[in-house]
């Protein structure tokens, strides 16, 4: 597609146009959506829509330009913007029955599943995956002492 393309796309679609879709984990898809004010998000998870689904690892990166969030797509990608394509019905193609999370959740403990690059700022949607890349909790741990954490962060920025 070329960066004309993607910008129609974004301007005029009802949902953030998916610009990339790769199998990770068994079940478990990374996905690219771009929206208007030059942020991506980056999502592991074994299904599709406009919400962060339920046990699903979501990051939204925001860029100072346009041209910015190209680039880091490109090298997050491997690929030219000219190589992509928009698909947002990616997830049907890894489809299980059993979506390996506690291999993703390992990796993001250890910071080992792929971010983007040169963003103005991140921030990771959900307190739970937050705590686990910010190493406050292991991914083995108990309920009870990762709802003990949650509810001490709730109310505040992390």
């Amino acid at each position: 597609m070329t960066k004309e393309e993607l910008i129609r796309y974004i301007e005029l679609g009802n949902y953030p146009p998916v610009v990339y879709c790769e199998k990770k984990y068994e079940g478990i898809c990374c996905l690219l959506r771009v929206t208007k004010d030059n942020t991506v998000f980056l999502d592991y998870d074994h299904t599709y829509d406009d919400r962060d689904s339920e046990g699903g690892f979501r990051a939204a990166f925001k860029f100072d330009s346009f041209e910015k969030m190209i680039s880091s797509i490109e090298k997050f990608t491997h690929k030219s913007i000219a190589e992509l394509t928009i698909n947002p019905y990616c997830y049907e193609l890894f489809e299980s029955p059993e979506p390996q999370y506690a291999a993703l959740r390992w990796d993001v403990y250890n910071r080992k599943i792929d971010m983007m690059e040169e963003y103005a700022d991140f921030i990771i949607g959900d307190l739970y995956w937050s705590g686990l890349y910010q190493k406050q909790f292991k991914p083995d741990a108990s309920i009870e002492e990762i709802l003990e954490w949650i509810k001490k962060h709730q109310n505040t920025e992390y």
